[in-house]
């Protein structure tokens, strides 16, 4: 026998979403996690889609490096160029690492066995790397079908060492 329906109709969810409730408000309520909420309201055609960040991020980033500064500020300006209003703070930090980037003239990269650098001091994995011609005008390079045997050289945007 099927386990008894803990969640109510998407239609009460949805309710609760144009009363200003969170997933995880809704979760509680009901006993359940916020990603059971997400789902049926997915489901149902009813949640928000999560935003598609491959034109920026088109590697697959080991869970360590998924929040390193280059990683975040790319997920930004992902966003924002898909039209979401981001924070006034958040605004000024990726204007601020676009021209850090811009003025070092450098583009983004990722290798999953990059060590601390630069870019990401703590677990490495992104770096900055001399921009090519062949980058044209691209913030990031997908290193994803480059040779890994070994590890390329990287650059601080920030011109210390």
């Amino acid at each position: 026998m099927p386990a008894p329906r803990q969640l109510p109709t998407s239609d009460v969810l949805r309710d609760h979403r144009s009363k200003g409730k969170t997933y995880q408000e809704i979760a509680d309520m009901y006993g359940v996690t916020k990603g059971a909420v997400y789902w049926q309201l997915r489901d149902a055609g009813l949640a928000k889609q999560r935003p598609d960040h491959k034109k920026y991020l088109p590697w697959t980033v080991k869970t360590e490096h998924a929040h390193a500064r280059p990683a975040m500020m790319l997920r930004l300006l992902s966003r924002r160029e898909q039209g979401d209003t981001l924070p006034e703070v958040k605004e000024r930090m990726l204007d601020k690492w676009l021209n850090e980037v811009k003025a070092a003239d450098v583009v983004v990269c990722y290798h999953r066995d990059m060590g601390p650098n630069p870019a990401n001091p703590t677990t490495g994995g992104f770096y900055y790397s001399k921009r090519r011609a062949a980058d044209g005008d691209d913030l990031v390079r997908d290193t994803s079908d480059d040779d890994t045997s070994s590890l390329p050289k990287i650059v601080d945007p920030s011109g210390s060492r």
